[in-house]
């Protein structure tokens, strides 16, 4: 394989250009002669990275806030997304396409639903860990759909 791969398996994703770059960055030096399940597997780990980083964020948060209800129900999706969730989806990835995609898109959701939109006095304080989050794992469970 070579770099065509990366290039049509990100066009086939939300954004071409963020795909594109975190392969590249992410992959490593083998990423140009990776197949479509490595590139999954990449974009996976990237999500893992975000989502830790964001539950790094949280738990700075609650420091200040400690009984901010929606920053502790931020901290537990964002621990459950990377103790349970990247986990189960690389384990799935190679194994069971469907569930795989399936999880990645709850993903999704448990950040949106589950913590964004948790913060009714206006934006959250993790909107940008949250968007970012979003951003991949969007990419991600596209990458995953077209495993098969």
């Amino acid at each position: 394989m070579d770099e065509n791969l990366i290039k049509e398996t990100c066009r086939k994703t939300p954004d071409y250009d963020i795909c594109l770059f975190l392969l590249k960055y992410n992959g490593g030096s083998g990423i140009y002669s990776a197949n479509r399940t490595r590139l999954a597997d990449v974009m996976i780990d990237v999500v893992g990275l975000r989502a830790t980083d964001a539950l790094a964020k949280a738990i700075e948060l609650l420091r200040k806030t400690p009984q901010d209800l929606s920053l502790t129900i931020c901290r537990k999706q964002y621990t459950y997304i990377k103790l349970i969730g990247v986990p189960t989806v690389k384990r799935d990835a190679y194994m069971n396409h469907q569930a795989a995609k399936k999880l990645m898109h709850e993903i999704y959701d448990r950040v949106g639903e589950g913590c964004e939109y948790l913060f009714r006095a206006g934006k959250s304080p993790l909107t940008e860990f949250n968007l970012g989050v979003q951003k991949v794992t969007a990419i991600a469970e596209a990458i995953i759909g077209q495993l098969g």
